[in-house]
This record gives structure tokens, C-alpha cells and sequence, in this order.
């Protein structure tokens, strides 16, 4: 809680936070008014020239981890372990709003947008919007909470960086697929990333909030 406390409090996550917001409105507008942007088609062409063909399958299966039903899966992994080790119902009221309202906050984002599907090696169908990724904002929300509680757990701070590295790593990921398989530009995932970085700050910040005044009620 104090490790959260000073982060939150110091000037450099302020500055990231709002750097963020800064960054996901540029988006918003652009888009929003039928703008687009030139790096969308250098970075899929980079990205997905890096990746043979042969590695779909891989990216396939990391894409899995972010749509419904692997969200679904790993979140309640996550509540049953929160409720039966923890007993953090606090934690566990938190971690379900937090990933069901960003995912209620991006179909809104997507509908208000209106950005088609990218054409580029666009092999499979999809009939939702285009920005920002559900797979990028809600796998960050639901991953990068996930780290958080797991880095509280951690004794050292190697551990929690390494907690923190490795789920931002698998996040990363996650987006990367969606740009090998043509279901995104690489703007979807970018905005995904920075409206949830915002998302997760808030959620994280109230739960830590509402935790530290309930200990300070039992105690």
C-alpha cells in the first residue's frame, strides 16, 4: 500500500497519466473526425514482416488470452484465489468492475468511433469496430491488476519489477498478435493501451483507497 502511495503521489506517474490522456484525446479526435494516420500502415507492414507465416498459429493462441472467453477464464482463476488465499473482497469487487465496466467503456469508445477493420492481410472477419483493441485495453486492465496484487505479494523488488516486466511483456504480446493478424492498426492498440493505463490507474487507486480506511477502521 505504501509502495502505491508514493507512486501514485510522485510526479513521474502524474506526468505518465498525463501524457496518457493527452495522447488517447489526440487519437480520439483524429478518428473520430475520419482521420488517419501514416504510421498505421509502416508499422503493420514492419511488425507483420517480421513474422512468417508459420507463426500465425502462435499469435493465434496469445490472441486467446484477450478475447471473451480467455479474459473470462483467467479472471476467475483470479476471484477464486482472491476469495479462498486472500479473502479480499474488497480486492474482488474491484477487480470485476474494473474489467467489466473497461470492457462496457471500450464497446462505447468503439461505437462512438466507428473505425472499420483494417484491410491489410485481413484474413478473418470481424463485425465490431476498430479502436481501440478490446484485446489491448481490457488484457491490460485484466493482466496488468493482476500484477499488481501478485508485485503486493512479492517480498523483494526484484520480484515485483519481474512481475511487473513479465506481465507487461505478455501484454505487449497479446497486442502484437492482433496487429500479425490483420485485425488491427497498430493505432488500435495504442490507444488501447493508454486509455487503460488511465482506467487501471483509477481502479487501482480506489481500491487501495477504500483498503487502507478499511484497516484503519479494524484496527
Amino acid at each position: 500500500m505504501e509502495e502505491w502511495t508514493r507512486l501514485k503521489n510522485s510526479k513521474a506517474a502524474i506526468a505518465c497519466i498525463a501524457i496518457a490522456f493527452i495522447l488517447a484525446m489526440y487519437l480520439i479526435i483524429v478518428l473520430a473526425r475520419g482521420g488517419s494516420f501514416a504510421i498505421d500502415s509502416v508499422l503493420a507492414d514492419f511488425i507483420q514482416g517480421l513474422f512468417p507465416h508459420s507463426t500465425y498459429s502462435f499469435f493465434e493462441f496469445l490472441s486467446n488470452f484477450g478475447d471473451k472467453i480467455g479474459i473470462g477464464i483467467v479472471a476467475l482463476i483470479f476471484i477464486i484465489w482472491l476469495a479462498w488465499k486472500k479473502r479480499d473482497f474488497l480486492g474482488i469487487a474491484a477487480f470485476v468492475i474494473a474489467v467489466g465496466l473497461g470492457n462496457e467503456f471500450n464497446k462505447i469508445i468503439k461505437e462512438a468511433i466507428a473505425r472499420p477493420r483494417p484491410t491489410f492481410n485481413h484474413f478473418v472477419d470481424e463485425s465490431s469496430m476498430s479502436f481501440p483493441s478490446g484485446h489491448a485495453m481490457v488484457g491490460f486492465i485484466l493482466y496488468m491488476f493482476i500484477a499488481h496484487f501478485l508485485a503486493k505479494e512479492a517480498k523483494s523488488s526484484a520480484a515485483k519489477g519481474l512481475i511487473a516486466i513479465c506481465a507487461l511483456f505478455f501484454v505487449l504480446l497479446i497486442g502484437i498478435s492482433r496487429i500479425v493478424l490483420g485485425f488491427h492498426y497498430p493505432t488500435d492498440i495504442i490507444g488501447g493501451y493508454l486509455i487503460a493505463a488511465i482506467w487501471l490507474f483509477l481502479w487501482i487507486s480506489l481500491y487501495e483507497r477504500f483498503k487502507s480506511r478499511s484497516k484503519g477502521r479494524n484496527s
